[in-house]
């Protein structure tokens, strides 16, 4: 985890907790030590988890009167990382309160229940266990801790949202053979925050939550790159009626991460852009992007400005041969017939 943004394990306000004053006194409860009965050997009649068990029920009975402490759960982690059973007599007392108030338990220094926590907080909490080496905390995280849905609005921000990430403690959610898996490494990854994101959250467990009826989205590239002004960004289109340009998005890690969602993904190839009324753009036939301005023909095309205008206009769908490519053709007019036209957001 060196160099990895550490994340501050915290717990807000309005998630209710104990005082320091109420955690000393419950350490400070008096109580009778456990003895076990022993043998004229001296060697108990209890063994193993037999004996565990019976020294658990002694201290369960004689703090069944001491105070229910509300312990954070940055406070646990630190007061256990280096002493994992530092609550061992007490833990019935403790519920151990996570970062957005879920409360769980403590049994043989495990922590027991269930976080339903945003991806974030899970980030978190994976780093905070990691960074403490904290065994228990990290089976929590790994095996305890589920994820809220997200709604597409939420999954086009992840992805829109590079600079929201660390790639590197990212990364460090997966399996090595995972990463091996998709040709991914720590140093492949500066540019894909949100998409690394969007797949740890799919890995995860996470799921994509629809409203009304199911989402697909469209990435739109150019079939050729040669003559472009303008390609650091893509092109999103939802069958909703709203687009987005995304900067330095890698659609292929995109489209997996959101088909692990169950999210329906198209890629659009385009050869020409046409915006109802005339080509404002195509390909020659070398494959470079042209315009005709004046009459004259200008070997260049600014992609995403001229994409820009043309989707506006329903005759857009024109970019589309409908002999060739029926599919794409009809569900574009499908997105201006529902919704009469694509709204770009910014």
């Amino acid at each position: 985890m060196a160099g990895t943004q550490s994340f501050a394990l915290t717990v807000p306000d309005k998630c209710e907790v104990s005082g320091d004053i109420e955690f000393f006194d419950l350490t400070a409860h008096p109580v009778e030590p456990y003895v076990p009965s022993v043998d004229e050997n001296g060697v108990p009649y209890l063994q193993g988890v037999a004996l565990a068990n019976a020294e658990v029920n002694h201290y369960r009975k004689q703090y069944e009167n001491a105070p229910i402490v509300r312990l954070s759960i940055d406070r646990y982690a630190s007061l256990t990382a280096n002493s994992p059973e530092a609550f061992k007599n007490f833990e019935s007392r403790i519920i151990v309160i996570d970062p957005e108030c879920n409360e769980l338990k403590l049994f043989f220094g495990n922590l027991i229940g269930n976080s339903v926590v945003n991806y974030s907080t899970y980030l978190e909490m994976f780093d905070a266990a990691n960074r403490l080496e904290h065994k228990e905390l990290t089976s929590f995280v790994e095996h305890r801790v589920k994820l809220k849905p997200k709604n597409i609005d939420d999954i086009i921000e992840v992805l829109k949202s590079d600079l929201a990430f660390d790639p590197t403690l990212i990364i460090s959610t997966f399996t090595e053979d995972f990463l091996a898996s998709l040709n991914l490494s720590e140093s492949s990854s500066h540019f894909l925050g949100g998409e690394l994101a969007l797949l740890s959250y799919a890995k995860k467990g996470g799921a994509a939550k629809f409203s009304d009826e199911q989402i697909e989205l469209f990435f739109v590239l150019p079939e050729s790159r040669r003559g472009l002004t303008e390609d650091d960004k893509i092109l999103v289109i939802l069958s909703n009626g709203t687009a987005y340009f995304i900067t330095d998005l890698d659609h292929k890690l995109a489209r997996y991460s959101l088909e692990q969602l169950g999210v329906p993904t198209s890629v659009l190839k385009v050869n020409k852009i046409h915006n109802g009324q005339k080509f404002m753009c195509q390909l020659d036939e070398v494959g470079h992007w042209y315009r005709m301005v004046n009459g004259s023909r200008v070997r260049e095309c600014n992609f995403n400005q001229i994409l820009t205008q043309a989707i506006q206009n329903e005759g857009w769908s024109q970019t589309f041969d409908e002999d060739t490519s029926p599919i794409t053709f009809q569900k574009i007019k499908n997105i201006f017939d529902s919704s009469g036209y694509i709204k770009l957001q910014y």
